[in-house]
């Protein structure tokens, strides 16, 4: 399965200067709204040491790390929910992510400049909640003739909307509000913008990088800080280069890097391993999910065939070196499709084919 990021924000916040530093792709940057008509879209690996830890034991010719799709809108303003600036357009292309980054331009130390954060941040919300608002009254209005035939589950789907669009009418976003298990196929079949998770951006200059105020943010949000525009010389340069140009900054590591870090964790995923032939290679599933469930999402013929898995933890690999010896130890355990699979197990799938 793959797991998607949509980035979006007011015109010249950063977001394109963002995308190129997650991405290290060229994209249009230019100081004017609607720069970025279509999305700008890549697939972004996951940094993980263990991968190449474990590629290395391995003698593993190829590495292949996880990943997230990485799509960048152009910039929103005010009236977007309504099609200013095409803003429909734009806020369809991420119905389908599965994190929103919201990135808001801090260039200065100024109170001013931190007030106008702020009311980006209102902004971008209200558009956002708005947006959802549209697609609730439409959903009610289609279902509201088909309560006359008494069916239970359009009854219960009116009184779940009517709760989404009372939350929605004080601005809060979906995100804060309480779901029933019932709730949830509705909700997926609608595609609610304000109910995806979401991590908060602020792009400042490099003086403000370790003093930028972040006290408007919701409380208990993800909020990373970042230069956009430092993150994007650095993938310019050569790897070799890379770490003394963050030791310039005061930075022990890439943001970028931890901007995804961040994203990681807002998904709730966990990392399971795989060795197989000459390739090691790192995949992404939701915490609690089952071997059944992590073998579908390495082949769906796995799935369909399953057997059983062997399991062992990733620093027990790297130590032991191979599945053949882990098992002459009687350290390798073999397990059914209910096993819950934990952060760092590397899997070895048994199915027929």
């Amino acid at each position: 399965m793959a797991w998607s990021c949509g980035i979006v924000g007011l015109p010249n916040a950063g977001k394109s200067t963002l995308f190129k530093a997650l991405t290290a792709k060229d994209v249009t940057i230019e100081s004017y709204p609607f720069s970025t008509v279509d999305p700008n879209k890549a697939i972004v690996p996951i940094p993980d040491p263990r991968l190449f830890k474990l590629a290395a034991v391995c003698s593993s010719e190829k590495v292949t790390p996880a990943s997230l799709e990485v799509i960048d809108v152009a910039g929103l303003v005010k009236g977007a929910s309504k099609g200013e600036g095409m803003g429909n357009q734009f806020l369809g292309h991420l119905r389908n992510v599965d994190l929103l980054m919201h990135v808001l331009g801090g260039f200065s130390r100024s109170a001013l400049e931190t007030e106008h954060s702020r009311q980006a941040l209102d902004i971008i919300n209200l558009e956002l909640v708005l947006a959802d608002l549209e697609v609730v009254v439409r959903r009610r209005e289609k279902q509201l003739p088909k309560l006359k035939s008494g069916d239970s589950a359009v009854k219960a789907e009116l009184e779940l909307l009517n709760r989404i669009e009372q939350h929605l009418d004080q601005g809060l976003p979906l995100r804060t509000m309480i779901f029933q298990k019932g709730d949830y196929p509705v909700l997926e079949s609608l595609s609610l913008l304000t109910l995806k998770d979401a991590i908060y951006i602020y792009n400042v200059s490099e003086e403000n990088l370790f003093s930028a105020d972040t006290a408007f943010f919701p409380a208990e949000s993800a909020v990373v800080v970042i230069c956009a525009r430092l993150e994007a010389e650095l993938v310019d340069l050569p790897p070799q280069e890379r770490e003394p140009f963050l030791q310039v900054y005061g930075l022990e590591e890439s943001q970028t890097d931890k901007l995804l870090k961040k994203a990681f964790a807002c998904l709730k995923l966990i990392t399971f391993f795989t060795v197989k032939g000459t390739e090691s290679r790192a995949w992404l599933i939701p915490e609690g999910s089952t071997a059944l469930q992590a073998a579908g999402n390495v082949h769906t013929d796995m799935a369909k065939g399953f057997i059983s898995v062997e399991v062992l933890n990733y620093q027990q690999m790297v130590e032991i070196g191979s599945f053949a010896a882990a098992k002459e130890k009687g350290l390798a355990r073999v397990e059914g499709k209910e096993y819950s699979v934990k952060e760092g197990d590397v899997l070895y799938f048994r199915f027929r084919s």
